[in-house]
């Protein structure tokens, strides 16, 4: 097989990095609708899973869990970074995210009856997904598959399905949210099972799809400005720490899917450790708590130092850092359990317009060093 036809077997996106390509601006044009209906999604995705989760509660509640591991590839294993905390919490076990290729090919060994492994996939067909939980479920691991495909391998081969009721026309927003909503309502099903207290994060799930699409109808016009200003960059960073490294990495996301532009996210403390950012390069900082801030401040100095352009985003009533930042998105207090989904939504809408506004100059992906 010549490597033309291997690329072709390959390949799987229909659509091109040109400049005003039409099928991928015709799913930038889903992007939009399906960004901006999050917290619909998210709503009928908690209320179509109450019977299940209710059984993955039950199930494990009585069961010895000394790990539990999240798999994915994409927005799907970016996912597990934004729940991690809630998930410690409430299964009283270490949780890891972990891509799904590397997973299924270098991380079985480990897995056993004491370990719950969570697997996403929209499609339901992912394969390293199907295969890692499929190997895990025969070394005695308890298995719960999240997929927005009824009838998907995933869904039919796993003891704990969980249905997303989420659309993917375009690059993924409301099957990321719908997805992490719904781990949590299980980490809270489960801490209802083991006789907790699971009253706070049920009010959180219960609040956040109205605070989902508050945010996106507030933040659309800013994130819109700030595509504007930032139009012909070839390069943007993002950063965030703990579950709000989920957010930046759904930024960077975004602006290769939609852009299309090299975009780079990484852990805040890695800034530090690296000549990171260089003048005249734009950064979108995630800092979203109090533990993160004091490193996010110091972030935010050495961007300014070094000439870089930095947006944060950042808790309402903030005002250390907005006031470094070249922009400051305050965005509404919530609990921590839901705050990286929050803090994901003003990424989402930069990249849809950072497509938009490219597209208006008639740029597609960049040639760096070309």
């Amino acid at each position: 097989m010549s490597i033309e036809q291997r690329l072709k077997e390959i390949r799987r996106e229909s659509s091109s990095d040109a400049a005003g390509d039409p099928e991928r601006f015709r799913r930038v044009a889903l992007t939009e609708h399906e960004m901006m209906s999050q917290g619909e999604a998210i709503s009928a995705t908690l209320a179509a899973n109450k019977g299940p989760l209710a059984d993955i509660g039950r199930d494990l509640a009585g069961r010895t869990i000394r790990r539990v591991v999240t798999v994915g590839c994409g927005d799907s294993w970016i996912a597990g970074h934004g729940v991690r905390p809630a998930i410690e919490a409430a299964l009283g076990a270490p949780c890891e995210p972990v891509e799904a290729f590397d997973f299924a090919t270098y991380g079985l060994h480990t897995i056993d009856a004491e370990t719950v492994v969570i697997g996403l996939s929209s499609s339901g067909k992912t394969e390293p997904v199907v295969e890692g939980l499929t190997a895990s479920a025969a070394r005695g691991a308890y298995t719960i598959g999240l997929s927005n495909t009824l009838g998907s391998p995933l869904m039919e081969q796993c003891p704990g399905a969980l249905h997303i009721r989420a659309t993917r026309g375009g690059w993924p927003t409301q099957s990321s949210t719908a997805a992490m909503a719904l781990m949590l309502a299980m980490a809270a099903s489960v801490q209802k099972a083991k006789g907790g207290d699971s009253s706070a994060l049920d009010a959180a799930l219960d609040a956040l799809p109205g605070q989902v699409d508050a945010v996106a109808q507030a933040f659309y016009e800013p994130a819109k400005a700030v595509a504007k200003h930032l139009a012909r960059a070839d390069l943007i960073l993002t950063t965030g720490a703990g579950p709000f490294f989920a957010p930046a990495e759904f930024g960077a996301a975004k602006l290769k899917e939609l852009a299309p532009i090299h975009a780079y996210s990484f852990p805040l403390e890695e800034y530090h450790h690296y000549r990171t950012q260089k003048a005249g390069d734009p950064m979108f900082m995630v800092a979203g708590d109090a533990e993160s801030h004091a490193r996010a401040l110091e972030t935010a100095i050495m961007s300014r130092g070094c000439g870089g352009y930095c947006v944060a985003l950042v808790p309402e009533g903030e005002t250390e850092i907005a006031e470094i930042a070249d922009v400051a998105w305050h965005l509404p207090q919530v609990p921590a359990e839901t705050a990286p989904i929050i803090y994901s939504v003003p990424l989402h809408l930069f990249g849809y317009h950072a497509a938009v506004e490219r597209d208006a100059l008639g740029l597609g992906a960049p040639t760096l060093g070309l």
